[in-house]
């Protein structure tokens, strides 16, 4: 007599943890993700909201807990009213290669209010040779805002592109110069010597 093959026991993949807040900018909401541990992801609203079943398939569980988006929802918003100048705060970046967490670390040392080039960027990262690599790199930036790659530009000047659109770009851009109403204009000195 044979004997009945064992059901074998579906086990539920256990998802992370995720709570979201949202902030109000003159361009539309920015989202704000974050687990326990730290900022997980910023989205300008250039990109849709995250929805439920996005979160189930990065194996992500939307949960309400806001005091784990709060820091950094503070932080923006006193960054978008012009009164906070430094994004320090913790991150939990789940997404990345170590070539791009070097891009995006290299990137959070380009000072408010200042540019660096593509290739000033490469180079602050390790990686003098790479920077169409190091435009890769912060096309995939998941904390926009926190890791400024708004900040980086390309070395003529022109104003490069930006994973949100360069309305935001410039935006962004505008209000560390204070300067809003005026159309963007490059700064003629770069962060970095060449």
């Amino acid at each position: 007599m044979k004997s009945k093959p064992r059901r074998e026991k579906k086990t539920k993949a256990k998802r992370e943890e995720v709570a979201q807040t949202t902030v109000r900018a003159p361009l539309g909401k920015v989202w704000v993700l974050a687990t326990e541990s730290g900022l997980r992801e910023i989205r300008l609203s250039s990109r849709e909201a995250p929805t439920r079943s996005e979160m189930r398939a990065r194996g992500w569980k939307l949960i309400r807990r806001p005091r784990w988006p709060d820091p950094a929802r503070r932080l923006i918003e006193g960054y978008l009213k012009g009164s906070e100048r430094r994004l320090e705060i913790p991150l939990d970046l789940g997404a990345g290669t170590p070539f791009q967490r070097s891009v995006w670390e290299a990137a959070r040392k380009i000072p408010y209010g200042t540019a660096a080039s593509y290739v000033d960027l490469a180079r602050l990262a390790g990686h003098p040779r790479a920077s169409r690599a190091v435009g890769n790199a912060l096309g995939a930036n998941p904390v926009p805002i926190v890791v400024p790659c708004h900040r980086v530009i390309h070395a003529d000047q022109s104003i490069g592109g930006f994973s949100s659109g360069l309305t935001w770009k410039r935006f962004l851009l505008e209000l560390e110069r204070g300067q809003l109403e005026l159309p963007w204009k490059p700064r003629r000195r770069f962060l970095f010597k060449r």
